[in-house]
């Protein structure tokens, strides 16, 4: 090989080398721009409410006005739904939770179909791919329920029909048992006499959840000697009079009671009553319309909550 035939040689490798590093340079520079861009605590879909990363259990009490809507979310990234609030409201709600590039809820639970739970549910169904409904299967000739019922047969979404005794396991640990209603319920034409009662349990940490149970529900269920002892007790109908004995307080032991209620709502709730008869077994009282979103999070043992407002 000549001299000069070599310099060649030489600088070709020179000039691949050039290249191999400038390369390098500029993937490094890429990934500086991007982790410059982002810190740790932002969360690009839902930046408010914001939550520490974990893979706790998340039970969010929905503000939706008068109304309730549950959303749960479980260490296994699954969205679960339970009532749906008024009206389209819920939509924006979950937005602030739910990615928007993965608008899914693995179960909508329908505890039963008066409009202020089963109307957001209805916009829930068209906005988002749902992959399983559960209800008491009580048949209601109101618009709403059709729509429903239309909605879930177009788009093929398989339905469960709950009653008492059934047991739903979402996650290692974590169950939802529904407590009510019982089969003798079941063809009864009460809405809130049929209203889905259901505990959700991760380990030693229980929430109870009453939909709209009214006070004959608290009785049988205390009659059927069911442990309800919870931690915190979603407050059945709103506050309603109509719910929340003395009698079942004391059998429930909450620490904390969820009243999800419109502010200055039409109906006066929730009860003075009611109100007295929590401060009595010493439950730590936490309301949507004066707090906004009211969000637990636990790993089955610690629980811990925060609000919007």
């Amino acid at each position: 090989m000549t001299t000069i035939d070599s310099a060649k040689t030489n600088r070709g490798k020179i000039k691949k080398l050039i290249w191999l590093v400038s390369g390098l340079l500029a993937i490094n520079l890429i990934f500086l721009f991007y982790f410059l861009s982002f810190t740790p605590t932002e969360t690009a879909f839902s930046p408010t409410p914001s939550l520490p990363e974990n893979n706790n259990l998340k039970v969010i009490f929905l503000d939706v006005g008068q109304g309730d809507a549950i959303l749960i979310q479980t260490e296994a990234q699954q969205n679960i739904l339970i009532d749906g609030g008024p009206d389209s409201q819920i939509i924006y709600k979950l937005d602030q939770y739910i990615p928007l590039t993965s608008r899914k809820i693995d179960l909508a639970v329908l505890t039963h179909a008066d409009p202020d739970h089963l109307n957001g549910l209805i916009e829930v169904l068209k906005r988002y791919k749902v992959k399983q409904v559960m209800e008491t299967g009580l048949e209601d000739n109101d618009l709403g329920y059709r729509e429903w019922k239309k909605l879930i047969q177009e788009k093929q979404i398989p339905k469960i029909l709950t009653f008492a005794g059934q047991i739903i396991n979402l996650n290692e640990n974590l169950k939802l048992e529904v407590l009510s209603p019982s089969k003798e319920l079941h063809e009864k034409s009460s809405n809130n006499l049929t209203s889905i009662v259901a505990k959700l349990s991760l380990n030693q940490v229980t929430f109870l959840l009453t939909g709209d149970a009214p006070k004959e529900i608290e009785q049988d269920l205390i009659q059927r000697k069911i442990d309800l002892k919870s931690d915190v007790l979603k407050v059945g109908h709103h506050g309603s009079k109509t719910s929340t004995t003395l009698e079942f307080l004391k059998a429930v032991k909450p620490k904390y009671a969820v009243i999800s209620v419109g502010e200055n709502n039409k109906f006066g709730h929730p009860s003075l009553r009611v109100l007295k008869n929590l401060e009595k077994v010493n439950a730590q009282i936490l309301r949507t319309d004066q707090m906004g979103d009211i969000i637990f999070t636990t790993d089955g043992e610690k629980l811990e909550w925060q609000t919007t407002e």
